[in-house]
């Protein structure tokens, strides 16, 4: 979409009320879920790790315990 067609969209957007915005921004939100994960899921490592090192990680991230 050039950025015309994309200021057209937005100036319809911010004519809509609160509400009907934030009905819009969740559906778009519902539509490019899976397009948004899988561009963030490229960029992540792939590593091996075990439920044992998850959970050490949890409570260290949640407890500041380094056990």
């Amino acid at each position: 979409m050039e950025t015309k067609g994309i200021n057209q969209v937005l100036t319809l957007f911010n004519g809509l009320s609160s509400k009907e915005q934030l009905v819009i921004a969740d559906q778009i939100n519902k539509q490019t879920f899976e397009t948004r994960w899988r561009i963030l899921d490229n960029d992540l490592p792939d590593i091996n790790i075990s439920d044992d090192e998850i959970m050490k990680e949890l409570s260290s991230v949640r407890y500041g315990k380094t056990n």
